[in-house]
């Protein structure tokens, strides 16, 4: 069978190659049965140009698996309850709980999530808001912290352990987390010397439970270490910091900022980025901080925006260009819901990113796991809504 060029929609993130894939002089790039881990890569081969002998059966059965697949955004509300559970569970005392088979498993679980749909899982981070904050922070870390591995070139053997890191650095403040939550006042010094000491005494309370994975335990310790050793509880400095507690430290800021307080509203995620990225050369890694900018885009999924029709919208996809994601609107410029939730590309002029907008600003009625129900990998754009 001759070979073609492949479009969007044949080959998908997180799902087997359906034949292999070689480049416009014929040479192989990846095998038959290799999976893409997220939707970046798919993007770049696609607009670099790749070619397969993709038959149009084949290309059928990965669309219909692609689309019949269950939920990523609602699985991952099914995540973070679990994580919970094992939270518990773990700070339970009962020896014969499996506490690192547990969250081993479980950090299986984000690594699948996210190569499913990478964006389904960054809105999750902004958009999704159990009762457990604990909980929700653990999982909202390790999303982030999967693809910023994944784009680092970090083997499956490797990230398990670090997204098991991810989901217990906080166990042994997990009560007291939950509680600072809600709390408006400001901190008693007591609860200053608990967040202190929180690294270390989860670390502890891991190993005793039998977790001897030695990174795991590592980027517990020291995921509140900073580069210029102003972080804590042993201010490490320069590469006494381990680059695996760098990258989940770097996804645990983030995220924290992100996510609003009994004393503030969570911080807008493009401000959030930009933030972290002026910390770089002090706090934090340049390259780290960068690759952070680069792999969730300046308007992250899940970020509520207004676009220069007057349209309220939700950013649902990244794309190649940082400034210039997907949204999917969901108010019209007179502040209409559009239950059909259109889809608008953001490099188109009617629809350019105007502001960010306060995530309180969403309707409340908005059924949000379907802004990630419905394609959003073909290329039309549709013409500004009239009222």
């Amino acid at each position: 069978m001759p070979l073609r060029r492949l479009e969007p929609g044949q080959i998908h993130a997180g799902l087997a190659l359906p034949c292999d894939i070689r480049d416009r002089a014929g040479r192989l790039m990846l095998k038959a049965g290799q999976v893409i881990p997220n939707d970046h890569q798919v993007e770049r081969l696609i607009a670099q140009g790749i070619y397969g002998d993709l038959d149009h059966d084949a290309g059928e059965r990965a669309h219909s698996r692609r689309f019949e697949r269950e939920s990523v955004y609602a699985r991952l509300g099914e995540l973070r309850a679990a994580v919970a559970e094992a939270a518990d569970a773990a700070l339970a005392g009962n020896d014969r709980h499996p506490l690192a088979a547990t969250y081993l498993r479980l950090a299986g679980c984000v690594m699948e999530l996210c190569g499913l749909e990478a964006d389904a899982a960054l809105g999750s981070v902004q958009l999704q808001r159990p009762a457990d904050h604990s909980a929700r922070q653990a999982v909202n870390v390790s999303i982030v912290a999967e693809l910023l591995l994944v784009q680092r070139g970090v083997d499956t053997a490797t990230r398990l352990p670090l997204l098991a890191a991810a989901l217990t650095m906080n166990l042994a403040m997990r009560d007291l987390q939950n509680q600072l939550y809600a709390q408006s006042e400001p901190l008693t010094d007591g609860q200053k010397r608990a967040v202190r000491n929180h690294p270390q005494q989860g670390a502890d309370l891991l190993a005793a439970r039998g977790v001897t994975e030695p990174t795991w335990l590592a980027t517990v310790a020291q995921h509140h270490e900073l580069l210029d050793g102003s972080g804590y509880p042993e201010g490490l400095t320069g590469a006494r910091v381990a680059p695996a507690a760098q990258v989940v430290g770097m996804a645990d800021r983030y995220c924290a900022m992100v996510t609003e307080r009994a004393y503030r509203p969570g911080v807008a995620p493009n401000s959030a980025l930009r933030e972290i990225f002026l910390a770089q050369g002090r706090a934090v890694d340049p390259m780290l901080a960068a690759q952070m900018v680069k792999e969730l885009g300046i308007y992250p999924p899940g970020a509520l925006v207004q676009l220069a029709s007057g349209e309220t919208a939700v950013v649902v996809k990244r794309s190649l260009n940082a400034s210039q994601p997907i949204v999917r609107a969901i108010l019209s410029a007179s502040g209409i819901r559009l239950p059909a939730l259109p889809k608008r590309r953001t490099s188109h002029p009617s629809f350019a990113i105007a502001q960010v907008l306060p995530r309180a600003r969403m309707p409340g009625d908005v059924e949000v796991a379907a802004l990630w129900a419905t394609s959003v990998s073909d290329d039309s754009v549709e013409e500004p809504a009239s009222d």
